[in-house]
């Protein structure tokens, strides 16, 4: 709730910053409650012997381990792309001295 009433209350204070940090903690209430709300449950169906839950939609204890194994490369690998790329390119944009171009 307070993401809902911080939005439009940051907006009309022209405060962009605050303003998507409310709307952030907004939505992030909204999925929560719904996750929240069905917690058991990942997709439930009419016929609950066919619902997918918590415990039949987890993947072996073996397959979660390589997983988090092969994240953690591929975030490090990621971040040390970006930042290669935004300090390989910072600095190079000129503008022209007359306006013109």
């Amino acid at each position: 709730m307070a993401g809902l009433v911080g939005v439009p209350w940051s907006t009309a204070r022209a405060d962009e910053w605050k303003s998507f940090l409310a709307a952030g903690c907004y939505l992030t209430g909204m999925l929560l409650s719904v996750v929240f709300g069905i917690f058991p449950m990942v997709l439930p169906a009419r016929n609950s012997e066919y619902s997918l839950t918590v415990e039949n939609t987890q993947a072996a204890g073996y397959g979660l381990k390589i997983g988090l194994i092969w994240w953690t490369l591929g975030v490090i690998l990621v971040t040390g792309y970006f930042t290669y790329v935004y300090r390989s390119s910072a600095g190079k944009v000129a503008l022209p001295q007359n306006g013109n171009e």
